[in-house]
């Protein structure tokens, strides 16, 4: 029974995945790109900078701002006799203050989302911008709901 009801809570969290975290009144961030795997070119690091800086651009949030929100993504590279497969993970982490007695402030993630792909050596560097583009659009998604 136990196992039963965790399982219907995750697939309830996943059906409703943008209830949990909250996008509401940012209005600047910051991009960081972390990179673990070796084979990821430069230039598409470079590219994802890039995309985030855009996507965040597009839905009027301000970029290069002192003291603000990181939106971040990190590649991990899990390989498997030959088998590329990558872990990528956008979170937004910020400086939040809690609801404790003593009102203390503290480092929390406001939104995360992954992606987990198996990809080819020849196709990486696609591969990985396809699934940015992926998360980044459900991020904008979430924020346009949370605005609502």
């Amino acid at each position: 029974m136990k196992k039963l009801l965790t399982l219907l809570f995750i697939t309830v969290l996943s059906l409703n995945a943008a209830g949990f975290w909250t996008l509401t009144g940012l209005n600047k961030a910051n991009v960081y790109v972390k990179n673990d795997v070796a084979l990821v070119s430069p230039k598409t690091i470079t590219s994802i900078k890039k995309k985030m800086s855009r996507a965040l651009v597009d839905l009027g949030i301000k970029t290069k701002v002192q003291d603000s929100p990181t939106l971040m993504i990190t590649l991990e590279d899990l390989d498997d006799d030959g088998t590329h497969y990558v872990y990528i993970r956008l979170a937004l982490g910020e400086e939040v203050q809690t609801y404790r007695a003593d009102k203390s402030a503290t480092f929390s993630l406001t939104y995360f989302a992954n992606d987990f792909i198996e990809v080819d050596k020849e196709e990486l560097d696609n591969e990985v911008l396809e699934s940015v583009d992926f998360l980044l659009s459900q991020f904008a998604e979430h924020f346009l709901d949370d605005k609502d």
